[in-house]
């Protein structure tokens, strides 16, 4: 059959619908849904359709991100009033922005060389008050896992002024490490990790925050939910308005990693990082429509806890990660 047979822009009406054999009217099925679209056709021509379904990229998303970053809590109200067919989908604009703003993170981001401190002798008193022994040190050694092992040997190795030796030597020092409960192994065997390569740390930090910032966004919608339960807002209000805001962040940082990070651009790259809060009570205000004064004490106790758990879960995805 030839491609023209397959016109994805043939009038409407011109065939009965391939799913269930219905006539199709107009360009959707009123039966089943199915669209006219053919993809038996041209790669080049599936591969445009297909990049536009996926991204939205029409007058859509120009109008989406009009309101979502000149126009805080604009979006969100749009979606509460069930206005949604002229904007992009608020997990769709979601998954598109964080991943352009780790993409970016993991091509420019500079986290500056990683630098194993080292500690003086007066700390060395403070920090090891008794060396281990042999025996305590070799016991230790043979409670780890050969990985481990190996890269405590090579922290080890390092000269007596390195804050890794002194650590794993504390460590040692300390008593039976099978003795200790699988929290304290756990970590332990963590920091071995940090400190052989210290450069696993902004690298797992990359992999793993988006996961856990995802993770996260329904614990922020709850928190919203929380300090807004007069509002008689339905939850997934509240969650449509915490995944606009992440979106927000994730396109200022974004922007923000383009930024040269010296002279003035490096001031203005600075000053975006300070944006999102602002921003964020702007968006509360409009959306939640409290007065100035409650929106920010609602800001500032919405921050913090959502701190609370940010914090935790990040530090816990570099250390679950090896």
């Amino acid at each position: 059959m030839s491609e023209s047979s397959h016109d994805s822009t043939a009038p409407a009406g011109a065939r009965d619908c391939p799913n269930c054999g219905r006539a199709r009217p107009e360009s959707f099925c009123p039966q089943c849904g199915q669209s006219d679209r053919y993809y038996a056709r041209s790669l080049g021509s599936v591969a445009v359709e297909f990049l536009r379904d996926m991204f939205e990229l029409d007058s859509r998303l120009f109008r989406t991100l009009k309101l979502l970053m000149f126009r805080p809590g604009s979006l969100t109200r749009e979606f509460s009033r069930n206005r949604r067919v002229s904007f992009v989908s608020p997990v769709r604009l979601y998954i598109f922005a964080s991943f352009a703003f780790f993409l970016l993170l993991s091509l420019f981001g500079d986290f500056g060389e990683m630098v194993v401190m080292g500690v003086t002798e007066e700390d060395r008193e403070v920090a090891l008050p008794r060396p281990p022994t042999e025996e305590g040190l070799a016991a230790f050694r043979a409670a780890l896992p050969p990985e481990q092992r190996r890269k405590a040997d090579d922290i080890l190795g390092r000269s007596e002024d390195d804050l890794g030796r002194q650590a794993v030597l504390f460590v040692a020092s300390a008593g039976d490490f099978e003795e200790r409960s699988w929290i304290e192994r756990f970590g332990l065997l963590g920091m071995i990790d940090m400190f052989h390569d210290p450069s696993v740390i902004p690298r797992r930090f990359i992999e793993n925050m988006p996961i856990a910032m995802f993770c996260l966004l329904p614990f922020l919608g709850l928190v919203l939910a929380a300090f807004h339960f007069r509002k008689k807002r339905f939850y997934v209000e509240h969650l449509v308005f915490a995944i606009h805001f992440q979106t927000f962040t994730f396109c200022v940082f974004a922007v923000a990693l383009l930024l040269p990070d010296s002279g003035l651009a490096g001031w203005i790259r600075a000053g975006f990082i300070l944006i999102p809060y602002p921003y964020f009570v702007v968006a509360l205000r409009r959306y939640y429509e409290n007065g100035w004064i409650l929106t920010v004490a609602k800001s500032v106790g919405a921050y913090m806890l959502y701190s609370l758990v940010l914090i935790p879960a990040s530090v816990i995805s570099v250390l679950v990660t090896g």
